[in-house]
């Protein structure tokens, strides 16, 4: 495990309600070698064009929610090389 980056998912309702759930993804060594994010800023725009282009179930359990979702937008709190132990807020 190289970097782990804590997150929150702001959704949006049809019904202009709106819910924050909080998260954490988990990168691998392979996957930070494959796509060469060695630095804080590569891992941030990474994993915002990835929120793009998955479906939110990829990020969160949509399954507790019992409204239509409207959009959802991501917002990085935190990621953290867990060898070093190094940080970045956000």
């Amino acid at each position: 495990m190289r970097y782990i980056i804590n997150y929150q998912v702001k959704i949006l309702y049809i019904d202009f309600t709106t819910n924050v759930i909080r998260s954490s993804y988990t990168m691998l060594e392979e996957e930070v070698k494959k796509n060469n994010l060695f630095d804080f800023i590569k891992v941030e725009n990474w994993f915002k064009r990835l929120f793009l282009l998955e479906p939110l179930y990829y990020f969160i359990d949509t399954l507790i929610f019992n409204k239509s979702i409207s959009c959802s937008e991501v917002k990085i709190g935190r990621i953290t090389n867990s060898l070093s132990g190094k940080y970045k807020t956000f």
